[in-house]
């Protein structure tokens, strides 16, 4: 993988330092804006890449947009599913291995290993490349077999011309594939809102005393979830939500740098909480935290590594120096049938303080006293990393904006 350059401004290092200087001295990456494209990504280039998913038998529309459009989201997919892009477009930290290395990036070294063979495995970065595409508004469309064999009997310039139209077209015929929606399905089968018969367990870390006081230390923070298995489809079921790092302001992941033994850098970067008790029907995780920015990266159901990754929007939340942040509860359900007679094997999401703060209250009562539920937002972007990139928003919960303010930076 060959070093690209880092670009970067006086007012990102600006940011940057205001940033560093208020979570503790830990340096976010570098806000990296996008290099000139490559001498061979001319129009021509592009459209000419593009067109490998314009066939007479698929696809990709977006009523009212042209093919000049279409080939620049095309364009920005490939790079984004092929790792040299994040979906902001600036250039991924881990790109340049002079300052950090593929495996070094991923979060708590799981998806890391994946990396360079993922990047690799040219169906992946299909798929990957599809779910841009889709998550940017384009629809994919299956043409009926009739038609695709008139559109394969065209020349070039008729197809040419056939989808230059095409792509914009209010009505298409075919099946249609589109992404409209990424918050969880609200379905009355999925009881999220069972009561707890009783207070839960509390877990503070391996060989940590559940019972004796959390003090947290001086510049320092807690993160606070709970794994809820009130529905009987989760009961036993272990789960994995992993958290990371992040800087809002350059929208990428806040990486371990390679010389962190030697300097001594104590930084949480990221954190794999997995199930420590799955037969417990309430199960509270209280996790120490350098204080600042962090994204949901990842979930799974019953599995020890996560293997899809929200780059394309997750969501994330801030926690200040001494707060005690409740990111929610977290349901793992398996093979669970819905009302509409599907199935489903999904790791849910809901909000319940009330059950975390009289679980902690039991052992924990500075804790429960102190949580307060984080202020939670969405489309929170950054490199991608894993087998399978997708977004996730939690319902009711407003977007990152796309700006920030150089006062409320500061003040992160």
């Amino acid at each position: 993988m060959l070093a690209t350059c880092l670009y970067m401004d006086v007012a990102a290092v600006q940011a940057q330092t205001l940033m560093s200087i208020s979570t503790g001295g830990a340096k976010p990456a570098p806000v990296m804006h996008t290099p000139p494209a490559d001498a061979n990504d001319t129009p021509e280039e592009i459209a000419k890449d593009s067109a490998r998913d314009l066939k007479g038998r698929r696809f990709y529309n977006r009523p009212g947009a042209t093919r000049a459009q279409y080939d620049a989201d095309w364009q920005a997919c490939r790079l984004i599913a092929r790792g040299s892009r994040t979906p902001s477009g600036s250039i991924p930290f881990f790109y340049n291995p002079a300052v950090m290395s593929p495996v070094a990036a991923g979060i708590g070294g799981g998806l890391g290993g994946l990396l360079a063979d993922v990047i690799a495995e040219g169906k992946q970065r299909r798929i990957n490349r599809q779910t841009c595409l889709l998550i940017r508004g384009w629809r994919m469309v299956e043409v009926p077999t009739a038609a695709a064999i008139r559109v394969e009997a065209m020349t070039d310039a008729e197809r040419s011309r056939y989808f230059d139209t095409v792509v914009g077209a209010t009505q298409v015929d075919g099946v249609v594939t589109e992404r409209t929606s990424f918050v969880q399905i609200d379905d009355p089968a999925i009881r999220l809102d069972t009561p707890l018969a009783e207070a839960g367990t509390v877990f503070l870390g391996k060989k940590v005393d559940a019972a004796s006081p959390l003090v947290l230390a001086p510049g320092e923070a807690a993160v606070v979830m709970a794994f809820r298995r009130t529905d009987p489809r989760s009961a036993g079921r272990s789960a994995l939500v992993q958290l990371a790092r992040h800087d809002v302001t350059g929208r990428d992941l806040v990486y371990r740098p390679k010389n962190w033994k030697k300097t001594g850098d104590k930084t949480v970067y990221d954190l794999s909480i997995g199930s420590s008790d799955r037969k417990a029907p309430y199960e509270v995780q209280v996790m120490r935290v350098t204080p600042g920015d962090y994204v949901i990266a990842s979930t799974a159901v019953a599995a020890k590594v996560a293997t899809t990754i929200n780059c394309f929007g997750a969501p994330g939340f801030h926690v200040g120096p001494g707060e005690v942040a409740y990111i929610g509860d977290f349901m793992p359900v398996v093979n669970a049938k819905l009302a509409n007679g599907t199935t489903t094997t999904k790791l849910f999401h809901t909000m319940n303080i009330t059950d975390a703060r009289r679980t902690l209250s039991v052992s924990q009562p500075t804790v429960s006293a102190a949580l307060k539920p984080a202020a939670l937002y969405n489309r929170a972007t950054y490199a991608c990393s894993a087998m399978t990139m997708d977004r996730w928003d939690i319902s009711g919960v407003p977007p990152l904006p796309e700006t920030l303010p150089v006062a409320a930076e500061g003040l992160r």
